[in-house]
């Protein structure tokens, strides 16, 4: 068995067309994505990025509540069964070097200057890739897509035109306005003055998407061409999502957990596998992932989290909420398929709103606060995200009985 994981640091799910963006160019996840189980509905539980990785080696929803130390992650259950466990991945960011520690062969790039395609030369030149007699996990995390953007500078030019051909098809543009330029480098606290700006920057952020598409396509190509008719899977996800100022915020520091710091891609590439073309409707989380790859890797680990093959193709045995935090300022956002609602304590209540309610699926971006109605069950939710923060998933059957009441 070969297993890859790719993690596309910051992506969130606004730009991929597998899951309803009908703009940006991405023909090789189209492919990959129309032959592979996709989650629709997978969330991380922490917006912190160590805690992040905590989760995803130990299969646990939240510390306080952490299976026993004693027991072995799912890692070090691998090393023991003599697989090769290979991190491909960017020394500048330390939660995903010290994450790196647990596997036996490790790489880490220098990536600032946007050679994407570095990351696809370091998994052929892998351990676990080139022996193909032994099984192994090659995960690899890309950085690509956080800002500024400096991967697909090569992309600017088609985008550029594509930008312009929108921009000049809007009935309202005058014919001597000035053509948008794409916005490649934001600074840190860049906020677009108009709707012009915003579209220059979604545009600068596709050229990033681009040449993540391109890698994909490398490595899915490369992967196949290696182990042909083997077994292998290749996952595709992230580790959180980023804001490009859907709510006025740009980067990785949300003031309040939207769905676009916390809705990310799943897709699970098993070419021998009967989900090819599937989806899944239920609520997942990054606690799901460890058991998910516990049972392609046979091993038998106790998680918190669930696998992903043990639910139904709509939502039979799934979660029916997802729920995410952001430890540093106590954020807070509880979500079913029909409601989210978003916390964000304040010392004075008075002086900023603390709540924010929101109705799908007719808000899917989660842009009109209607706080002040349903308060039953804004209630609801409120007693469920105490019983997630007292007993974490432990209380999932609590929270499911009381939203179901």
């Amino acid at each position: 068995m070969k297993l890859f994981v790719i993690v596309l640091k910051g992506a969130n799910t606004a730009f991929l067309p597998c899951y309803g963006n009908n703009w940006v160019q991405m023909p090789n996840l189209n492919v990959i994505s129309a032959q592979s189980l996709v989650l629709d509905n997978y969330y991380c539980s922490s917006y912190d990025e160590s805690e992040i990785r905590d989760i995803w080696l130990n299969g646990d929803f939240l510390k306080p509540f952490s299976l026993s130390s004693k027991s072995k992650n799912w890692l070090q259950s691998l090393k023991t069964m003599g697989w090769i466990t290979s991190f491909i991945g960017d020394q500048h960011y330390a939660p995903s070097t010290n994450f790196s520690s647990h596997f036996s062969n490790i790489k880490l790039l220098d990536n600032a200057s946007g050679q994407y395609l570095s990351y696809h030369q370091a998994m052929l030149d892998s351990e676990g890739f080139c022996d193909s007699n032994k099984n192994s996990l090659t995960w690899v995390e890309v950085s690509s897509l956080l800002p500024p953007w400096k991967a697909g500078k090569e992309f600017v030019g088609p985008i550029q035109e594509e930008l312009e051909d929108y921009f000049l098809s809007q009935e309202n543009i005058s014919e001597d306005e000035d053509l948008p330029q794409l916005i490649v480098a934001p600074e840190p606290d860049f906020k677009p003055a108009d709707d012009k700006s915003y579209l220059a920057l979604s545009a600068g952020c596709a050229t990033a998407w681009a040449a993540v598409d391109d890698l994909l396509g490398a490595v899915v190509a490369s992967v196949e061409e290696q182990n042909g008719k083997k077994e292998f899977v290749i996952i595709i996800t992230a580790d959180r999502g980023s804001g490009t100022c859907q709510h006025d915020i740009l980067g990785t520091n949300p003031k309040w957990l939207y769905r676009e710091f916390t809705h990310l891609p799943f897709l699970l590439y098993h070419p021998r596998s009967g989900d090819i073309g599937s989806r899944k409707m239920g609520f997942f989380q990054d606690v799901d992932l460890a058991p998910t790859i516990a049972e392609i890797c046979g091993i038998t680990n106790s998680f918190q989290g669930k696998s992903i093959f043990k639910t139904g193709f709509l939502e039979h045995g799934a979660r029916e909420f997802a729920y995410s935090y952001e430890p540093q300022n106590n954020l807070k956002a509880f979500r079913t398929l029909q409601r989210s609602l978003l916390i964000k304590p304040s010392e004075t209540l008075q002086s900023e709103q603390a709540v924010k309610y929101f109705l799908f699926p007719d808000d899917v971006s989660e842009l009109n606060d209607i706080s002040k109605t349903e308060e039953t069950y804004q209630e609801k939710i409120l007693q469920s995200v105490l019983l997630l923060d007292n007993e974490g998933l432990q209380a999932q059957d609590k929270v499911v009985a009381i939203l179901n009441d």
